[in-house]
């Protein structure tokens, strides 16, 4: 779905992704993984339109990116920042609601379709029970899932996320990942995340890029990119790599 030939970004003379080249398929979850000011970021705003490259080329279905109206584009491309705006004075279902704008505009009336829309995504992240508490009064972990509802409310086929585990607890880390994963392979949705936790990219990703200074250093499957020396270069840090007990994934562990 995405296609990145030699993007780069700078700002005040600093390069903060140098020229990068890369596809993302839809119906995989692709993890961007590496240290603080990598890149990782950097490269997902680039996708979400949130800001131009300076230099290169990166094309949606085939067609610029910047040939993409906003609402035409978030049909097709959801995205969710780091910090997340404010939701003060919503309720779950007003906020999940908003991901209906694209299709309506801000003003429009909802109609059965919106209305079906906003059920269904509540339902997927199981999160109906929250639909009459003020978005505020959740927790982390809840919360989450009711922007992740917002997403898929808004029927793009591809979720672009960043950092959603950020202060999150390990039980709600899993149960986000796990929810994110199980979207992808039953709606056939694209994922591309953010993810600081190597273990959890490994468990849950079907693909992982790891950036370094700006730089894609590697990509491939979990597989592929877990070992030693290739994390080593990644985070900086000597990490041992073993097979988790379950035999499914590996786990890295710092020396």
């Amino acid at each position: 779905m995405f296609d990145l030939q030699a993007a780069t970004f700078e700002v005040q003379g600093r390069t903060l992704l140098h020229p990068t080249s890369l596809q993302f398929e839809t119906g995989r979850v692709h993890g961007l993984i590496g240290h603080n000011g990598s890149g990782k970021s950097t490269l997902l705003k680039l996708l979400a339109q949130q800001q131009p490259a300076s230099a290169g080329d990166i094309h949606f279905e085939g067609k610029p990116l910047n040939a993409w109206g906003r609402r035409a584009f978030a049909r097709e491309v959801a995205y969710l920042p780091q910090h997340l705006p404010s939701a003060e004075s919503l309720t779950c279902r007003e906020l999940i609601a908003f991901g209906r704008y694209p299709w309506k505009g801000l003003l429009g009336r909802s109609r059965k379709d919106d209305i079906e829309h906003v059920d269904r995504a509540m339902a997927l992240t199981h999160t109906e029970g929250f639909a009459d508490r003020m978005v505020d009064t959740l927790s982390g972990g809840e919360r989450t899932r009711v922007w992740l509802a917002m997403l898929l409310a808004q029927g793009s086929r591809l979720l672009l996320l960043d950092e959603p585990l950020a202060a999150l607890d390990i039980a709600h880390q899993v149960e986000v990942m796990s929810l994110v994963r199980k979207l992808s392979r039953e709606l056939g949705l694209g994922v591309i995340i953010v993810l600081h936790d190597i273990n959890m990219a490994s468990r849950y990703c079907d693909r992982l890029v790891a950036l370094h200074t700006g730089r894609v250093i590697a990509e491939g499957s979990p597989t592929t990119l877990m070992r030693s020396d290739l994390l080593e270069d990644i985070y900086g840090i000597p990490m041992q790599v073993m097979p988790h007990p379950s035999g499914e994934h590996s786990v890295a562990l710092v020396h």
